[in-house]
């Protein structure tokens, strides 16, 4: 199984509060995107690497790594970035079946992640990592201030990337949220509008999504104790 990953790095990150894009703050000597970049090229699986970036920052990469295909602007919505770099990556690389998308600011991410998502995503063509709820939820009134009914902390989950697809489901799953007007949060959901069972697999807690600025202390003690500083 060769995979093409979608990098998104479009995002401007206005809750981290950096005058930066979010993907382009450094720790420890590297970008966001950079850890996740090496983290994905180091997976057996992938064969290549589609960075979608903010605008005017296409060249904000440097140009030595060469798995890395050229890449592109990012859109307005989240969707439209995954759309533009599937896009552009398989025209780069056609014969590749299957595809990561992954944020990011999620820099602890590690190669087994994107392996285990696409053993995942074999049997039915979608997957994604999933966190266990660790408090209990609540639902809210529409109009807030006030509690409707508790979930079952059991059956709830907190999805991760890197998501893992056929090149054609996630396609056709672009294509029908942009004829329906729908927009989600993440790649999975589109998908599940067109019935396919996505399946998932352990996320890790420590893979988390860098948005706050608590989480840059955070992510950088991680990354400390990697590299056994």
């Amino acid at each position: 199984m060769r995979a093409l990953a979608v990098l998104l790095a479009a995002g401007q990150g206005t809750r981290l509060g950096q005058e930066l894009p979010k993907a382009l703050v450094r720790l420890r000597g590297r970008s966001l995107y950079e850890w996740s970049e090496s983290a994905l090229l180091a997976c057996a699986e992938v064969e290549a690497i589609q960075p979608v970036l903010p605008a005017g920052l296409l060249s904000a990469l440097d140009s030595t790594e060469p798995r890395r295909l050229a890449p592109v602007e990012g859109g307005a919505r989240r969707q439209d970035s995954v759309l533009r770099g599937l896009e552009a990556g398989v025209a780069a690389r056609p014969h590749l079946e299957w595809v990561l998308v992954h944020d990011s600011a999620r820099c602890m991410v590690e190669p087994d992640d994107a392996s285990a998502v696409l053993r995942a995503a074999q049997a039915t063509g979608a997957a994604l990592p999933i966190v266990p709820a660790s408090d209990t939820p609540k639902w809210l009134a529409e109009s807030g201030g006030r509690v409707e009914r508790t979930l079952e902390r059991a059956r709830l989950g907190m999805a991760q990337t890197p998501q893992a697809f056929r090149v054609e489901v996630l396609r056709e799953a672009l294509d029908k949220a942009a004829r329906d007007g729908f927009e989600g949060t993440d790649c999975a959901s589109l998908v599940e509008r067109l019935g396919v069972e996505v399946r998932v697999c352990a996320g890790r807690v420590e893979n988390f999504k860098v948005t706050h600025p608590d989480d840059l202390p955070r992510a950088e003690a991680l990354l400390a104790r990697r590299a056994g500083a």
